[in-house]
């Protein structure tokens, strides 16, 4: 099992419609699939700034649930619309649990 921490930038001023975005349309569509998605957050001192934090069982769990996502019809303008909403393209970190861990 592992973690994934993704962070979305906004273009300026544009990070509270990021987020109301994502959490309304995105992140549904990823649960629907069958994503587990821990939460989402905005960053303390960067309001433009929209993380959120998604959990795989494997490597295969994230490619199946990715690949469901991307051939989703509805994918695409949701894409579109991140995209206007963003002006860097997303920062992904993947945390793997230690082995004492209670996450695990």
């Amino acid at each position: 099992m592992f973690y994934e921490i993704r962070t979305e930038h906004a273009r300026p001023g544009r990070g509270a419609e990021l987020a109301r975005y994502l959490d309304e349309t995105v992140i549904p569509l990823h649960q629907e699939r069958g994503m587990r998605v821990v939460g989402s957050f905005t960053v303390a001192g960067d309001e433009d700034a929209v993380v959120w934090i998604r959990r795989f069982e494997d490597d295969a769990d994230r490619e199946r649930i990715l690949d469901d996502v991307h051939q989703d019809p509805r994918c695409a303008p949701l894409a579109a619309t991140v995209s206007a909403l963003t002006s860097d393209p997303a920062a992904t970190i993947r945390l793997v649990p230690t082995a004492g861990s209670a996450l695990r």
